[in-house]
């Protein structure tokens, strides 16, 4: 009998003091980014992309406390649920695929962003247009997302320019994970407990405390369970770089300009060789990845536990870019409907 009160002893024990890490987790704010809402939904048209963000979603949960408004499209946008019919003879379209930089975790207002603030820049800068850029941007895309996005998303809208904004992390391809029933990212291994019942999986992401447990672990023993990707011999490309030059060609096939957005990230930055092989290759880039030394580490984290780049990182990042479009892309006007449109000069 002592043995049986002894152990629900413990377990009312346990019981109160994760109640009271719980509490002491969600006072402390520390898991707040990791808590969104079911806002994406499968992408059919290409097994490619596994999932997009939903369509006119009206201030919704996001991850890295955004307040996260859609468009049409799905897009992250402070315009609301809008459509968009073929573009106006006075129309500049500029499209980004990215990752989570580009969709602005960790940033709540979209007009804060620095896709929409090289919007108002540029279109400052050109009274004679409409200036629209597009918010391509999903977290945890990598650079093979990116390409298909541009295949099956980004040239249905008929951009004048498309550009692919990565940092370092991008070129883990094998990063964005699967998409469950509910509409949240599952970036379990197949195998694994919680992958066999997603039922509770769903449940306990709720849960503050485990976010905090989660990252403890991560910490101690390595992010994730997937193998780590194969490093390139001496003198040897790697694959996950090939799927910037794809985007360039699909780009430049279809009379695209096209940019390849270098983003600054605290932890990790691009290579000399990756930087050479750009040039090399005649890619067009934009490198704004020094940024990262121009902040203290508080002034260019989202958050005090939001690694990703803050406000006024965006803007900074936003300047360059509008600074780069203006300086080498030559915009102009397209012809009137029913003539060949002119898209951008070269």
């Amino acid at each position: 009998m002592n043995f049986w009160k002894r152990l629900a002893y413990l377990a009312y024990v346990v019981v109160v003091c994760l109640v009271l890490l719980e509490l002491a987790v969600r006072f402390w704010g520390y898991s707040e980014r990791y808590i969104y809402d079911p806002v994406y939904q499968p992408f059919p048209k290409s097994k490619e992309i596994p999932y997009v963000h939903k369509p006119c979603l009206e201030h919704a949960r996001a991850r890295g406390l955004v307040d996260l408004t859609t468009d049409k499209l799905g897009l992250r946008t402070s315009r609301g649920c809008v459509d968009y019919g073929p573009p106006a003879p006075n129309e500049i379209r500029i499209a980004i695929a990215g990752d989570s930089v580009t969709f602005g975790e960790g940033i709540p207002d979209a007009k804060d962003t620095y896709p929409e603030i090289v919007e108002s820049l540029l279109q400052k800068r050109l009274p004679w247009a409409k200036v629209r850029v597009f918010n391509f941007g999903v977290s945890a895309y990598s650079v093979r997302e990116m390409v298909a996005v541009l295949e099956k998303r980004m040239l249905a809208i008929d951009p004048d320019i498309v550009i692919m904004a990565i940092i370092p992390h991008d070129f883990d391809i094998g990063r964005a994970g699967t998409l469950d029933k509910w509409g949240y990212t599952v970036h379990a291994r197949p195998e694994s407990f919680l992958a066999r019942y997603p039922r509770l999986r769903n449940f306990l992401r709720h849960f503050h405390v485990l976010y905090l447990f989660r990252d403890i672990y991560a910490g101690y023993f390595g992010k994730g369970h997937r193998a780590p990707p194969k490093k390139a011999s001496k003198g040897e490309v790697p694959a996950a770089w090939q799927y910037v030059k794809r985007f360039a060609e699909i780009a430049t096939s279809h009379h695209k300009r096209y940019i390849i957005l270098l983003l600054p990230a605290l932890d990790r930055t691009f290579s000399g060789k990756f930087i050479r092989w750009l040039k090399e290759n005649k890619i067009v880039f934009l490198d704004t990845s020094h940024l990262v030394n121009e902040f203290s580490i508080d002034k260019f984290m989202a958050s005090p536990f939001d690694a990703h780049p803050s406000a006024a990182v965006h803007r900074a990042i936003a300047k360059e870019l509008a600074d780069f479009i203006l300086k080498n892309m030559k915009l102009k006007a397209r012809q009137e409907p029913g003539q060949s449109h002119s898209q951008i000069g070269k």
